[in-house]
């Protein structure tokens, strides 16, 4: 049987007044089910204030032990999470999203150890009881696009925009979602499998030998290179040793990026949000 809930998420817009939806929680990711609990619980209050556990301890506090000292009471404190309130406002305001979207958006658009555990009455100080869905939502470790090319800049230093990402997956160098939310159209991939690709093993090929890969020749042949990749979306992944070292590049990027590269899909094909073509 289907689990509905009702979620005040559309705020008054102009003169159109804020209403209620219903939501089948069913159709939700973890997250975002824990996410629409915590609305739940919220009902009726302003902020409404979803209370989030953000994957540490209190015992996580360097300065703990010579804050509260040792025994079991201080054992009990330090297993406690440590929790942030935030307000999702202005709620939703159009009317064209589905509540379902909005709801997967804003709950993966948290960072990734940050999960809904429950409903905040008072947004400073009431932690009202866990929602159902709280465990199921810690253990949800996935990312929409938006947020796994942010979990690679920060985490790995790897940056790569939507240029990048649309040809490299083109080109089947990325790794493939986990997960599709949304009925399929809301792909999710696994903080592991994006994990994985960013520390693969791969050779680096300095920009004169990403030159000769891509046959350029003479005094502007790396300047040359240096275009192509930048209308590529490609950043340097390091340098060279030495004063005159020269940047380099992931060569199994380049190859995937040359091999995709416009002109060589089919012609005026749109891309999905996950950089297929449709």
């Amino acid at each position: 049987m289907p689990t509905p809930v009702t979620l005040n998420i559309r705020r008054t817009v102009g003169d159109t007044p804020a209403f209620s939806e219903t939501v089948d929680l069913d159709t939700l990711t973890p997250k975002a089910r824990a996410f629409a609990e915590a609305i739940h619980a919220s009902a009726g209050h302003r902020p409404v204030g979803i209370l989030c556990a953000t994957g540490k301890t209190k015992g996580d506090n360097p300065n703990f032990r010579y804050q509260y000292g040792t025994g079991p009471e201080a054992d009990a404190i330090a297993a406690q999470p440590v929790t942030v309130v935030i307000c999702p406002t202005p709620l939703r305001a159009d009317s064209v999203t589905p509540p379902e979207e909005w709801l997967e958006r804003q709950a993966h658009g948290l960072a990734l150890d940050v999960y809904p555990i429950a409903g905040s009455r008072d947004s400073l100080t009431t932690l009202d009881e866990r929602v159902p869905s709280a465990d199921a939502a810690r253990d949800d470790r996935c990312l929409f696009l938006d947020t796994v090319r942010g979990y690679l800049a920060d985490t790995h230093g790897i940056v790569m925009g939507p240029t990048a990402w649309g040809l490299l997956w083109k080109a089947g160098n990325l790794p493939a979602p986990r997960h599709y939310a949304l009925n399929g159209r809301l792909p999710l991939w696994h903080v592991d499998d994006i994990d994985t690709y960013a520390t693969r093993d791969y050779e680096r090929w300095t920009v004169s030998q990403v030159a000769a890969y891509l046959g350029y020749t003479g005094s502007a042949a790396t300047a040359t290179a240096r275009k192509r990749l930048s209308r590529w979306g490609l950043d340097a992944v390091g340098r060279a040793p030495g004063r005159g070292g020269e940047s380099l590049y992931a060569a199994d990027q380049v190859q995937a990026a040359q091999a995709a590269r416009p002109g060589r899909g089919r012609h005026g094909a749109d891309r999905r949000e996950d950089g297929r073509f449709s």
